[in-house]
């Protein structure tokens, strides 16, 4: 739970143009029994070990859907991933050994995998597929190392190691903060029914990394219940009760296929991210999740293909680095790596049962020790036998088919197996450790992402300052902070030279308490207010580990700085001081790149009324393009890219009218820049729109909130015009009766603090044959038409044509699009 949730606006969309117009570099996979590429549905659980499943023996837990896509499946027995999250991840998009992408930890930045790795979304989407991520990414947040920067042409979910709440969350789509009603998982397994629904004659690779059953242990009661019985533990009963719910989350995914009849064209791949995530039953395996050991990093690996693929067990060694090329080849993608691959083709196992050519093969597993990532650390090697593993300086081997427990080390009576495995492990270490000891600055200024976050968990502090949580994972803070001694800093790649705003996220315990930025030798400094937010125990059901806090953060500018150089990494650097004796929080830092004084002048326009305003209207790629010089008012009170969905009044926004309007204006006025500034609030009647008025059902005060926006946004540049389109919550008998005045009275108060007699434009009610209008909504049109007439510099949009949505409440997006033109042709008019 946090307030600084800073995200990237619309990343990558050259890349989703790019693929939607390539023809497929493909060849059928089979031409006998495919006459066009196969989709991939690619699902990954984390922190699910190899047991939570009960078709592994494990009569505890309750796993319908993944046992039935097990029996249909190929079953990849001894299937190898990483032993924590974020080099899983890595590996599996890139073919790659985790750090040879830079990938050596899930936080501080070692999770971060380098830009420029080639990923499974950029060699699909460049065989013409769609491509889409939802859940949990782990491999970096900003861009180029954002998903949307890597390939993916939609994403919803978040990018960190974990989430603090589950219930209600707030994710990211698209690079813009949503708010959302319902639980984590089956959020993500909507969004990507989404993906599927939304299929054309494009193939597409669907990847959902759930991110449950990772703590926190949060899910409902309904679902807890059924394994709380006082035999398991706590935390196992949240796990076993979490995994069932993603197990009827893949059944609704399986079903979606079903439905729309391409099950037979989807490759379906089910595997899990590392061990289990404490002790509990997994198949009498030593280790769990973070161990090298065989129970650490063995998981399940299921893959089906009606019709191609028979269901069979594999027993030879296979990993994480082997879906890559195994799917490529599999959907007859025609590709020459950009980099060299760790991972082997699948294809002839899958097939056949076996491949001879493994019979030697030998996998690395490696888990460095963060603090000294230039030695060994943990680390092991297995083979078709044998696993090899190195702790603490100690070397042990054991025969993982009499011995698979790892009881017995026989590394003494077997030293030439023991030289041979070391001696892959020691090659490997040295290839990748110039890698992972790599400097890891955070990248910031790329045109098309204006406002950058620095999480505190991604900074250097001195002194006396440290973690809240004291681990320095996802949502950890920097606290402690009471020296002018102390400092916390970021190292920073600055890919464009211009004005940066600093915006702290931080609490004070001491009204006015001075920070300081520093980049070289230039500085800014601003003032905390005093801030009372509390720290919160996060609501977990595991009762018997430490409790993890939170905590909310206020954001405060504290000027810019000009960045000239950008040839070298930057630190930029924080301190601070008070009068008397403070206390400092600090959740992080926002970077934003400003307009200097010659840029061209912002124009603004205040985007106010109800739902048909905000959008609700489809989005496609071109929604999720920025456009030249159309930049919106976000949630955080930043100027990023205008992309759909514009408002963020409720989660369901979509398309809406203002974005075409500005795109319109900014064609017509290619020396300005076009800023939007969303107000409007779907469902809220006119009442809402006086001084203090309350909308209930979205918690806002649509007046008071807006004009707050509105002076926030008159700092940048001067509102050119108001688009209004509200009246549908006031179409009843007494509400319409007083409604001409309330508007007439809202509209002048808009226009006041706006700044003066600027334009008004009021858009018509929709007409739809379906839904014909009450006299209550003829006395609203009315009350449009009349004001048009009777207030100054005020024009009438007529809506006459355009078409609804199913709920017949809601313009569609070419309405809406079509709308927005309306909107501009009548400012034009009114305006000469």
């Amino acid at each position: 739970m946090t307030s600084t949730l800073i995200l990237a606006g619309r990343l990558g969309m050259l890349l989703g143009l790019v693929s939607a117009i390539l023809p497929f570099s493909l060849v059928a996979a089979d031409s006998s029994n495919a006459s066009k590429p196969p989709n991939v549905l690619l699902i990954m659980t984390d922190d699910q070990g190899w047991g939570d499943l009960h078709c592994h023996a494990n009569d505890s837990i309750n796993t319908p859907v993944l046992d039935q896509l097990s029996h249909e499946s190929v079953r990849l027995q001894r299937f190898f991933v990483s032993p924590v999250c974020a080099p899983t991840r890595a590996a599996l998009l890139t073919g790659r050994y985790p750090g040879r992408c830079g990938v050596a930890g899930v936080s501080e930045r070692l999770e971060v995998m380098r830009g420029d790795e080639e990923t499974m979304a950029e060699v699909f989407a460049n065989a013409g597929y769609r491509t889409g991520c939802f859940g949990k990414w782990h491999n970096g947040a900003q861009y180029p190392n954002h998903p949307l920067g890597q390939g993916f042409e939609e994403f919803y979910g978040f990018c960190g190691g974990h989430w603090n709440l589950y219930d209600d969350p707030i994710l990211e789509f698209n690079g813009k903060a949503i708010e959302t009603k319902g639980y984590i998982t089956d959020l993500i397994t909507d969004a990507a029914l989404s993906f599927i629904d939304e299929a054309g004659e494009r193939p597409f690779l669907c990847y959902v990394p759930y991110n449950a059953p990772h703590g926190p242990f949060q899910i409902s009661q309904q679902w807890f219940s059924k394994y709380s019985d006082g035999i398991l533990s706590a935390k196992t009963a949240a796990v076993y009760a979490m995994v069932e719910n993603i197990d009827a989350n893949i059944g609704r995914l399986l079903s979606k296929l079903q439905q729309r009849q391409l099950s037979d064209d989807t490759i379906v791949v089910f595997l899990t991210d590392n061990g289990p995530n404490g002790p509990r039953y997994n198949g009498g395996m030593r280790g769990a999740k973070g161990s090298v050991h065989e129970g650490g990093v063995r998981v399940p690996c299921f893959i089906r293909w009606p019709g191609q693929l028979q269901a069979k067990d594999c027993q030879q060694i296979a990993a994480h680095i082997d879906l890559l090329p195994t799917l490529a080849e599999l959907a007859g993608i025609d590709w020459k790596p950009a980099h060299p691959l760790d991972g082997r083709s699948l294809v002839r196992l899958l097939k056949d049962g076996s491949d001879e050519s493994f019979a030697d093969r030998v996998l690395i597993t490696s888990r460095p020790d963060k603090a000294n990532l230039d030695q060994l650390g943990r680390a092991a090697a297995r083979d078709q036998r044998f696993r090899l593993t190195i702790e603490k300086g100690k070397t042990q081997l054991f025969d993982m088919q009499t011995d698979p427990g790892q009881a017995t080390d026989i590394s003494k009576q077997h030293p030439e197996i023991v030289d041979r495995l070391s001696a892959a492990i020691d090659r490997h270490h040295r290839q990748v450790q110039p890698i992972i000891t790599a400097p890891r600055p955070i990248p910031v200024g790329y045109e098309e992402v204006p406002s950058v976050f620095l999480p505190a968990v991604e900074a250097h502090s001195s002194g006396e300052i440290g973690f809240a949580n004291g681990n320095g994972w996802a949502h950890d803070w920097l606290s402690n902070w009471t020296r002018p001694t102390d400092s916390v800093s970021f190292d920073v790649q600055f890919h464009q030279p211009g004005n940066y705003e600093i915006i702290v996220h931080a609490n004070a315990s001491v009204a006015g308490t001075q920070v300081t930025a520093s980049i070289d030798d230039r500085s800014t400094t601003g003032a905390l207010a005093l801030t009372s937010h509390q720290r919160v125990v996060r609501p977990d059901l595991d009762t018997d580990s430490q409790p993890r806090l939170m905590m909310e953060f206020d954001r405060k500018s504290l000027g810019t700085i000009e960045v000239a150089d950008t040839s070298q990494v930057k630190t930029l650097k924080l301190t601070a001081d008070a009068e008397s004796t403070f206390h400092l929080d600090l959740g992080g830092v926002t970077l934003v790149r400003t307009e200097s004084e010659s840029a061209k002048p912002m124009h603004l326009f205040v985007l106010a009324g109800q739902s048909n305003m905000a959008g609700r209207g489809k989005m496609g790629d071109e929604d999720r393009q920025p456009f030249p010089n159309v930049m919106m008012l976000n949630k955080a009170g930043q100027w990023v890219p205008a992309i759909a969905p514009v408002h963020f009044d409720k989660s369901v926004a979509g398309v809406g009218l203002g974005r075409t309007f500005a795109i319109q204006y900014a064609k017509a006025n290619p020396d300005v820049t076009v800023g939007l500034i969303p107000c409007a609030v779907g469902g809220s009647p006119i009442s809402a729109w006086q001084p203090g008025g309350y909308h209930s059902s979205t918690k806002t005060h649509p007046y008071d909130d807006a004009a707050k926006r509105i002076e926030l946004a008159k700092q940048s540049g001067a509102v050119k015009g108001i688009l209004w389109h509200q009246g549908e919550s006031d179409s009843n008998d007494d509400a319409a009766k007083i409604y001409k005045p309330k508007l007439q009275d809202t509209l002048e108060r808009l226009r006041t603090l706006s700044g003066g007699d600027v334009p008004i434009l009021i858009g018509g009610l929709g007409q739809f044959a379906e839904r014909p209008w009450n006299e209550a909504r003829k006395k609203i049109d009315a009350a449009h038409r009349e004001l048009a007439q009777e207030m100054p510099h005020t024009g009438y949009v007529p809506s006459d044509g355009l078409t609804a949505n199913s709920d017949l409440v809601h313009f569609n997006t070419a309405s809406l699009k079509e709308f927005g033109r309306r909107y501009f042709s009548a400012f034009q008019s009114l305006t000469q």
